[in-house]
């Protein structure tokens, strides 16, 4: 993938998805500045990357994405005089919660920084692409932004300003040659998940992942390279989901139906005898 000596902001670079990504685009060439709200994550993720990619550029600087001042420091830094090439905005996160239950400040919490800090975001990393000729911004969302999660209201109504905030960009800026995209991922292994996902809820993840595993960070930088690179110079405006299949609509199983009409026999040379 065509990424070499291309500069790159990632937000919520210090770990899980956002690490990967970084990682990804380091590993083709890329100049990276991961950036996020704690200097010790940051420090020690800078520490990881160059233990992987130690010939790699790669830096650190602290940014919550929600403070305007802080977006625009992060993206003076990534650009340099040259301007920014590629955006990966990952930072984000969640507040479980019935809608009836649910305060406020977790409605204010996850819309302020999944779509506006995310806005801010790509307000001046474009900004600094439209005075450079262009780039690719890759806005990271999740399934939860397209498909309903139960008690998940906040994060997922905030996923899903996300998604359209995406198209909406890539329409007003496709003018200077930005391109605009999203990915929306399924069930990855993070430092998140492995903590407070218990793990009867990782294996009913995993269940109704049609690929049946959970996916690794660096394979949503693998959706990152292709966006940010020249092989996706003609797409814009899209999610894409990168999941397993756990975002694909699915109905009700009818193995049970299937043996019922058509037999064991017919059944266990498609699918393996009954579990």
């Amino acid at each position: 993938m065509q990424v070499a000596g291309k500069r790159a902001l990632v937000t919520g670079g210090g770990t899980g998805v956002g690490f990967g990504c970084a990682r990804r685009l380091l590993e083709h060439g890329a100049e990276v500045l991961i950036v996020g709200r704690r200097d010790d994550v940051l420090e020690e993720a800078l520490g990881r990357l160059q233990a992987v990619v130690p010939e790699g550029k790669a830096s650190f600087q602290a940014c919550d994405i929600t403070n305007e001042e802080d977006v625009q420091a992060a993206v003076a830094a990534a650009a340099g005089d040259a301007g920014l090439d590629i955006l990966v905005a990952n930072a984000g996160s969640g507040y479980p919660g019935p809608i009836l239950d649910a305060p406020i400040d977790a409605w204010q919490f996850c819309c302020e920084l999944n779509i506006v800090g995310t806005a801010m975001c790509i307000k001046h990393a474009g900004l600094s692409m439209k005075d450079h000729g262009g780039g690719s911004i890759i806005t990271i969302s999740s399934v939860a932004g397209s498909k309903v999660e139960k008690w998940m209201a906040a994060y997922s109504t905030s996923k899903a300003g996300l998604e359209m905030l995406t198209r909406c960009a890539a329409v007003e800026l496709a003018p200077f040659q930005i391109r605009v995209n999203c990915i929306a991922p399924g069930y990855i292994v993070t430092e998140v998940t492995e903590e407070h996902f218990s793990e009867e809820f990782r294996a009913d993840l995993v269940t109704r992942t049609p690929l049946g595993r959970p996916g690794a960070p660096e394979e949503i930088g693998d959706a990152v390279l292709y966006f940010a690179s020249d092989t996706g110079k003609w797409v814009t405006g899209q999610v894409l989901g990168v999941c397993g299949g756990l975002i694909i609509p699915q109905g009700d199983d009818f193995e049970e139906l299937n043996r019922m009409m058509y037999g064991d026999e017919v059944m266990d040379a498609c699918i393996g005898p009954k579990a």
